[in-house]
This record gives C-alpha cells, sequence and structure tokens, in this order.
C-alpha cells in the first residue's frame, strides 16, 4: 500500500505540468524558428502569447535601428 499512493500520486501529477512559453529572441521569432514553436506549443493560450511575445520584441528591434540624418546647412 506504501508503494501505490507515490505511484498514484506521480502518475496524476504528469498530467499537471505545465507548457513553457518559449522566450522571445532573434533567435525564436525568426520564421523557420517561429512555425516550429507555434507547432510545438499545444495550447491556443501559449500560442497567442508567444505570437504577441514575438510580435513586440520584432516592435523593439524595429525601433532600436535608426540612422542620424543631419538637417540640411541650407535651413539654419
Amino acid at each position: 500500500m506504501k508503494k501505490i499512493i507515490p505511484l498514484v500520486a506521480a502518475v496524476a501529477l504528469v498530467g499537471c505540468e505545465q507548457e513553457t512559453v518559449p522566450e522571445a529572441s532573434a533567435i525564436t521569432c525568426a520564421p523557420i524558428a517561429f512555425q516550429q514553436a507555434i507547432s510545438e506549443l499545444s495550447q491556443e493560450s501559449n500560442r497567442k502569447a508567444f505570437t504577441e511575445a514575438c510580435r513586440s520584441f520584432e516592435k523593439a528591434q524595429r525601433m532600436r535601428e535608426w540612422e542620424f540624418e543631419p538637417s540640411s546647412p541650407d535651413r539654419y
């Protein structure tokens, strides 16, 4: 009886394991890796969370990319 209780508890807890959403980065948000990560996620809420994280990451990357354009000397 003492051996059955931990076995039953272990089997019951296996179903409670939560799926982890990958962290958004340049590598995981690349098109091929993104599609692979989305296909591996089983819950729709996790897919949406990862998609939003990648969109936010890409938006932050675009905001950091800028070039200095000096004013034209004729204006001042």
